[in-house]
């Protein structure tokens, strides 16, 4: 998978265009104030990790004993303090981080941990040992990180999937595709974007490639950073995985539009204006804003369809999966929520069901819409992370920036 190296050097002006937004004139990783508050805390993140795992000390005769469990379960939990401000370890969602530790005592999670970390084992057949275990991808990421970040890296894989867009190359993603393989194409391909940046500063590492990345696909993102026209046409033209077609088609009928909302007020008393219901139209196109009791829009069951086939009927905010839970009759129930509010774009536009939207339980649809700015999908599921594990309020704020990496 080769990066072109065309939009990475767009990118990276609009990169060093973001942060003259920030007051700074960037020359370099190592001297970046933005890089250094929002994205280095990763280097504080594996030096404490290691010295909590403090492998050098594990015997064999620990195995078995939950001793090496534990000091793992005591790795993936760090928190630190970075600059002189309190940091989250976000490199790992936190449920997946309570999966790990909820885990039984076991002699051969311990003597695939033991070799993994003393290299007594080839890193190819671990990483297939902790798949078969049941640990998600994003954990076992972060496991390899922590033992070498020269070599190895964080994920999180739906935001990636995004910078894979972003950067020129949609056809390739990690999310539902975790293997040795995939993740060796994923270091790759930051690695091609290390070898771009050190024609503009020769110290950069391999990890601050990830960060320029992360910062692109995150902050910039976020901010809704104007990039360069080119790279814009590469978002917008980034074939859908199933080819479809979007196209505009006719106008839903009011009867059709008013059963939605008697429909939606038999589960809430408000409407939430960018939820698409099951069954409404045939058209994938979006916009056209109308007004019967409150503002709702167009939508079309088939954007719906697209993005649970590719996100699945799972909370993108809290995992809560329905079915799971309430068996049968909880099958396919989800809300789906647009990333940006269709009433800020404000005229009819070409909806991606894959980019564009996420599955969320109406909990937390609700609490994204809770304040007059909709709250994004990372920022929510910090807070519910910070309550889940009674942080200080204050550290919500501090730890944003690194979010679900």
């Amino acid at each position: 998978m080769t990066v072109p190296a065309e939009n990475l050097e767009r990118l990276y002006q609009d990169f060093v265009s973001f942060l003259k937004t920030k007051g700074e004139d960037f020359k370099n990783f190592a001297a970046s104030p933005f890089i250094d508050k929002d994205e280095n805390y990763k280097y504080a993140v594996s030096e404490q990790a290691k010295e909590s795992l403090g492998q050098q000390w594990w015997k064999q005769t620990d195995i078995g004993t939950g001793k090496i469990q534990e000091k793992v379960k005591e790795a993936i939990k760090t928190k630190l303090i970075y600059k002189y401000q309190y940091h989250n370890n976000n490199l790992v969602d936190w449920r997946k981080r309570d999966d790990f530790a909820k885990l039984p005592k076991s002699v051969n999670l311990e003597t695939i941990l033991f070799n993994f970390f003393k290299n007594k084992a080839k890193d190819s057949e671990v990483f297939e040992e902790f798949l078969k275990l049941g640990l998600s991808y994003q954990l076992i990421a972060y496991l390899y990180f922590i033992k070498d970040k020269n070599r190895y890296l964080p994920i999180t894989q739906e935001r990636f999937d995004e910078i894979f867009q972003l950067i020129g190359i949609p056809e390739f993603k990690t999310s539902g595709r975790a293997s040795w393989d995939n993740y060796n194409e994923f270091i790759d391909i930051v690695k091609q974007t290390r070898e771009f940046l050190k024609t503009k500063d020769p110290n950069v590492s391999l990890l601050d490639a990830h960060s320029f990345l992360y910062v692109l696909g995150s902050q910039m993102k976020e901010e809704k950073f104007a990039f360069s026209s080119s790279v814009d046409t590469v978002i917008e033209q980034s074939p859908l995985e199933n080819n479809a077609e979007i196209k505009v088609d006719q106008e839903p009928s009011l009867a059709v539009e008013n059963t939605f909302i008697e429909e939606e007020k038999l589960f809430n008393d408000e409407i939430l204006a960018e939820e698409i219901p099951a069954d409404i139209t045939e058209q994938l196109f979006e916009g056209a804003k109308k007004t019967i009791v409150i503002n709702a829009y167009e939508r079309n069951p088939k954007a719906r369809k697209l993005c649970i086939e590719h996100w699945k009927a799972i909370c993108a905010v809290c995992e809560f999966d329905f079915e799971k839970n309430y068996g049968e009759i909880g099958k396919g129930f989800i809300h789906v929520h647009h990333l940006t509010p269709v009433s800020k774009i404000g005229e009819q536009y070409e909806v991606d069901p894959i980019n564009d939207l996420r599955p969320v339980c109406p909990n937390c649809h609700s609490m994204l819409h809770r304040q007059e700015d909709t709250l994004s999908i990372d920022q929510l599921k910090l807070i519910v992370a910070a309550h889940r594990q009674d942080l200080p309020a204050a550290n919500i704020g501090i730890a944003a920036s690194g979010a679900g990496r």
